[in-house]
């Protein structure tokens, strides 16, 4: 009789955690049961007291009827066993036990890579992933049956694989997998000493590169799990913020109406204010030996509007902060509140592609900087731009209505008589408001296209303000040859608009570029410098 079917959560610790006291948060309190001899492999199994009491909904459910319910009690078990074998140790958890592992001691990208090494490319179950946008989006899409990847709405450019379910290869001798981050998920026909010759297959289903042949994509852009790398990437970001001209900076970590903002707070000086969100205003009242992650994640950003008492949006001052940096050769961004690590060959492919871009020649006019120091606000730079030249039309603001989103949607900021279709946005806005910026301009140009309606009232926007603009959109649908999408990005390098974003705006630039070529559409992007 073959042995019976057992599903295991398995990890992998790194080859310089294989004593129990590393790779376990507290072993004082766990009972410890030696292997039997003669499996081949050795190890240990830890067992954590069980907890025991009653349930949450009791206490509920007693204010209810008649007498009292007291026999009723949860027991939670937590256990782990550590197989070390080939020199390499494998933790297989059992009810709870994963929360008795060290997490800083295992490898973070185990279960993700062993399970699309293990899987059929045809024939997956489910997928997990996020998309880095104005936030970061989680999704989990499910199939009714084993599929590829195109059943699952997965877009390879722009989606980050979290999670993975499918089914085995035939030459994999499991029967189900699932893989997350360093977690592991198989079922196997295995008694105990089983375990030696599947942890051998595991180990050599991570070390394989085949996945890249049907998911190379995974690696582009990698959310960053690893507590270790976290510690290690925090401490650059606070040797950054204690230089004298820090590179990281702060934007906030969602698109805002910047027409609504009037100032920003800080932790500590409130009641001091700027009109821009400015790292060295909050700076400048922490002490050095105080600026810890701790304090940043504490302290707060304010935003007010008219109500000046009270802010209407507040963030950590964590969860602002931009910043790019090299670990041991490697690329990490930090964007809100999340540290990604970025393939050296994708931040180059982007890079080139970024390059490619054409810059618009448009002689739009340098952004005013006013006496307190703040930049004019986009909607003012719009307003003086149609002002000092009469042949453009300003739509800024000007929602029409589109039959694929539930909101409408800006034609574009401001529409020159040759059909440039320009779209504003301010530097100062960081990722997630270029990220905003380059998907709107995308969005409107399909509907362009595809929506009578849009199109009407784009025309009637145009009628109102000059009967005679609205022959710059047709009733029909139009040519996208005669039109150009142009990005105006205030206070980005007229030379090189594009090069000095942050790398997800890159990234994000990149995306919609090439969606409006394939479109039709002429593509350009241009630096508004600033002028005192």
């Amino acid at each position: 009789m073959p042995p019976t079917l057992q599903k295991l959560h398995v990890r992998l610790l790194k080859p310089a955690f294989h004593a129990a006291d590393t790779a376990l948060e507290d072993t004082d309190s766990l009972s410890v049961y030696e292997f039997r001899s003669g499996l081949g492999f050795s190890g240990r199994l830890y067992v954590s007291p069980p907890n025991q009491g009653p349930p949450r909904w009791l206490k509920f459910v007693n204010t209810g009827i008649e007498g009292k319910l007291k026999e009723i009690t949860n027991r939670t078990n937590a256990a782990v066993l550590l197989v070390k074998r080939n020199r390499r140790v494998f933790a297989i958890t059992f009810g709870h036990g994963r929360h008795l592992l060290n997490e800083k001691a295992l490898e973070p990208d185990f279960g993700l890579k062993g399970a699309l090494n293990a899987l059929r490319h045809d024939s997956l179950r489910s997928i997990d992933s996020f998309a880095i946008e104005e936030q970061t989006v989680h999704k989990r899409s499910q199939a009714s049956r084993a599929s590829g990847l195109e059943v699952f709405g997965i877009d390879v450019s722009h989606d980050i694989m979290r999670a993975v379910t499918g089914v085995p290869r035939a030459n994999v001798a499991l029967q189900a997998v699932a893989g997350t981050s360093g977690t592991l998920s198989v079922s196997a026909h295995t008694d105990f000493k089983g375990l030696g010759p599947l942890t051998d297959l595991l180990i050599s289903l991570y070390r394989k590169r085949s996945y890249r042949e049907h998911f190379a994509w995974v690696d582009n852009v990698r959310r960053v799990t690893d507590p270790g790398v976290v510690e290690q990437l925090q401490s650059k970001l606070i040797e950054d913020l204690k230089k004298s001209a820090p590179h990281s900076y702060l934007a906030p970590p969602e698109p805002l109406e910047w027409d609504r903002v009037h100032e920003f707070g800080y932790t500590h000086r409130r009641n001091n204010r700027d009109v821009n969100m400015t790292l060295a205003s909050y700076l400048e009242n922490i002490a050095e030996d105080a600026l810890t992650v701790e304090t940043i994640q504490h302290n707060k950003v304010f935003a007010y509007g008219d109500d000046e008492d009270k802010p209407w949006k507040k963030w950590s001052i964590y969860d602002c902060l931009v910043f790019e940096t090299s670990h041991e050769g490697r690329r990490f961004v930090l964007t809100a509140g999340e540290w990604f690590e970025i393939d050296r060959n994708f931040a180059d492919q982007v890079g080139r592609v970024v390059r490619l871009i054409p810059t618009a020649k448009l002689p739009l006019p340098s952004v005013l900087v006013k006496q307190d120091g703040s930049l004019e606000t986009e909607p003012d730079y719009n307003q003086r731009v149609v002002d000092e030249d009469g042949s453009i039309a300003l739509l800024d603001r000007r929602a029409a209505r589109c039959r694929g989103t539930t909101s409408g949607i800006e034609v574009c900021d401001l529409l020159s008589e040759d059909k440039d279709l320009i779209h504003v946005k301010h530097r100062k806005g960081g990722s997630s408001s270029l990220s905003h910026l380059f998907a709107q301009a995308r969005m409107s140009a399909e509907a362009l296209l595809r929506d009578a309606d849009f199109r009407q009232d784009a025309r009637r926007f145009l009628r109102e303000i000059r009967p005679s603009l609205q022959r710059r959109i047709p009733v029909a649908k139009p040519d996208p040859k005669d039109y150009r999408v142009v990005f105006a990005i205030l206070g980005a390098d007229p030379d090189d608009p594009g090069e000095g974003l942050p790398f997800f705006s890159q990234l994000n630039l990149v995306r919609n570029y090439e969606a409006l070529l394939a479109l039709g559409y002429q593509v350009g992007v241009i630096g508004v410098p600033t002028e005192a």
